[in-house]
């Protein structure tokens, strides 16, 4: 089904290749994981699956490559049919304007009947839980609805291969385990599956291959041994003495049993607490409060919040969770002022022991690190980006000082005179938090700021989040990625959403 033999591959702006006489081959209906640290040519790989390598990004291929029936280089047009993929950023693959008809698109093109292209938008909405969005606007859908979306228009297609890059970045928990089901259910059809991902837990039982690339080598290729008695390559992987080396995520991940932080006018929790996950609250002094908070986009639209009260406590980590599309990011937005509420208050204590309420004094005290990291950034240089984050009552030295720590810190120094577009995901993600941290906030609200990053680098960000809030920063971090809120979360603040329940807690 797909043949690899010393495929290499270098772009045209680089010096070094990024892949190196990869090799591995993939039957039909196998499912193989492509996993290492940032950088090390998985996605680059990816590429070169689905066509894009080299008809879209040019450069140099060599070795063999053969994809169901085509000999690659193929036409794209060609292999587009074959070969389904799915973006790390749904955002890049979305074209048109409603759920319904995203998933429909590249069956109408493809000119496949109309009962029949019926019958598999039913059943892809279906799958994915988003029968009830089919009419919605993709513009009003959050990050992991519109990777949903994605998903869902990927399987309706009939693709024999399908390459994922990232599929989980956005998706809640319980829809990562949907769309593992989903994949064992596309593997009994026969579709070959190949996936890129940094987090490996929600692939146990579905893998039969594993490749881990470094420096665009491969450095482990491991498969089911059924006849060994290790039939996960998960397992194998775990065991394996180079697995510590590697820079990967944790194999077993489950989730963190975290503290409540109820609707109340008194204020639970943080450094002075009881052990994280021990269900117990201490009271701490609060760094932000939510009176009666209710919003809507419009006076038309549904609420999203309805009389709506919390506390964020000083000194905590607050994990903000919850299912795609429950309003986590609006909540960031009101709170650091991107919108305004349609009725109640937002108090952000201040060292005079008053309140700031006002948009723009929110706006002054809080740094937001949002999932959409080109929209932060927009300055020259990654330096450049860094220095303008930092508050204005600082000193130029103080400013350049703060500067060089965070690009040491974060791995950014050989980057710093490297415009902040031509970076990859991962450095990207680095970037936007450290100008975060820069800005020296009250409140810091991270918006999935691991959705990309490697081991070493989600434990890296779960440091320095742990060192800010230990100086008595507050932090709001809205993420799906368990392994990160068991590291750093100290108490949970839930957001659900049903009828006459909008946005409760």
């Amino acid at each position: 089904m797909i043949t690899a033999e010393n495929l290499s591959y270098r772009y045209p702006f680089c010096d070094a290749p990024s892949l190196t006489n990869v090799s591995f081959t993939l039957e039909k209906g196998e499912a193989m994981l492509v996993t290492g640290a940032s950088g090390c040519g998985k996605s680059t790989l990816l590429r070169t699956l689905n066509g894009l390598i080299p008809n879209h990004f040019k450069g140099r291929l060599e070795g063999r490559l053969k994809v169901l029936d085509l000999e690659f280089p193929s036409p794209l047009e060609e292999v587009s049919r074959r070969v389904g993929t799915v973006l790390q950023n749904p955002e890049e693959q979305i074209m048109a304007t409603t759920v319904q008809e995203e998933v429909a698109l590249a069956l109408e093109w493809q000119c496949v009947p109309q009962d029949e292209i019926r019958r598999r938008v039913g059943v892809a909405l279906e799958s994915f839980d988003l029968t009830r969005l089919a009419a919605r606007s993709v513009f009003n859908l959050s990050s992991g609805e519109r990777q949903k979306c994605v998903l869902a228009a990927i399987m309706a297609s009939g693709a024999d291969v399908v390459v994922m890059d990232e599929p989980t970045a956005n998706l809640s928990p319980e829809a990562t385990e949907d769309l593992a089901k989903l994949c064992l259910t596309l593997k009994s059809h026969g579709v070959t599956l190949v996936i890129v991902d940094h987090r490996l837990y929600w692939l146990r039982g579905v893998l039969d291959k594993l490749l881990v690339l470094k420096d665009g080598k491969v450095t482990l290729n491991l498969a089911r041994l059924e006849n060994l008695g290790k039939p996960d390559p998960l397992d194998r992987l775990a065991a394996h003495p180079d697995f510590a080396t590697c820079g990967l995520r944790s194999v077993n991940v489950s989730r963190p049993q975290l503290p409540d932080v109820h609707e109340a006018t008194s204020v639970p929790l943080p450094h002075t607490a009881a052990p994280r996950g021990s269900g117990t609250l201490a009271a701490s002094s609060p760094a932000v409060t939510i009176h009666n908070l209710s919003f809507r986009y419009s006076k038309k639209a549904e609420w999203i919040y309805r009389d709506f009260s919390a506390v964020i406590p000083q000194g905590a980590i607050t994990a903000v969770v919850g299912a795609n599309g429950a309003g986590k990011t609006t909540l960031a937005r009101l709170l650091c002022g991107l919108l305004k509420p349609t009725s109640g208050e937002i108090a952000f204590a201040t060292p005079g022991g008053g309140a700031a309420r006002p948009p723009r004094a929110r706006r002054e005290q809080t740094a937001f690190v949002m999932q959409q990291m080109d929209i932060q950034l927009y300055m020259r240089t990654v330096e450049d980006e860094l220095l303008f984050s930092a508050p204005r009552r600082l000193d130029k030295a103080t400013r350049h000082a703060d500067a060089t720590h965070w690009l040491e810190v974060f791995g950014l120094t050989h980057l710093k005179d490297r415009h902040p577009h031509s970076l990859s995901g991962g450095e990207k993600q680095r970037l936007v938090v450290a100008c975060a941290l820069m800005k020296r906030p009250t409140l810091m609200i991270l918006d999935e700021p691991t959705s990309g990053l490697d081991g070493n680098n989600m434990r890296i960000i779960a440091r320095e989040l742990k060192a800010y809030t230990a100086q008595g920063g507050a932090a709001l971090l809205i993420t799906h990625d368990l392994e990160l809120l068991s590291l750093v979360a100290d108490c949970q603040l839930a957001i659900t959403r049903g009828p006459g329940q909008e946005g409760a807690a």
